[in-house]
C-alpha cells in the first residue's frame, strides 16, 4: 500500500514541513493501518534526525493521506535495542 506521509518538525526552533510517499506492507496495513504507517513515519523521522546532525527535534504533527493524524502514535514508538553484552 502506498501512502503519503506529511511531517512537521521543529529542529532547534526551525519548523519544517516535509512530504513523502512510502510503501507500507499490505499485511501490516490490514492488521492496523495507523500503527503500520506510524512505524514507517518514525523511521523516516529518525533518518531526518541523523541528517540534521542529531540536533534537538520536536515532532509537531504527523499525518498520512492528509486526513489521518498519527502524531501521538509516532511519539509512542521507541526503538528496540538488543543488549547481548556479557556483563
Amino acid at each position: 500500500m502506498r501512502v503519503v506521509i506529511q511531517i512537521i518538525l521543529n529542529i532547534e526552533g526551525n519548523r519544517g514541513l516535509r512530504n513523502g510517499e512510502f510503501f507500507v506492507p499490505d499485511r501490516e496495513f490490514k492488521n492496523d493501518s495507523n500503527f503500520a504507517v506510524s512505524v514507517v513515519a518514525y523511521e523516516w523521522i529518525q533518518q531526518q534526525w541523523r541528517e540534521t546532525g542529531c540536533r534537538d527535534m520536536v515532532i509537531e504533527k504527523v499525518t498520512w493521506n492528509v486526513e489521518n493524524d498519527i502524531t501521538e502514535d509516532v511519539k509512542k514508538i521507541k526503538p528496540i535495542v538488543m543488549d547481548d553484552l556479557p556483563f
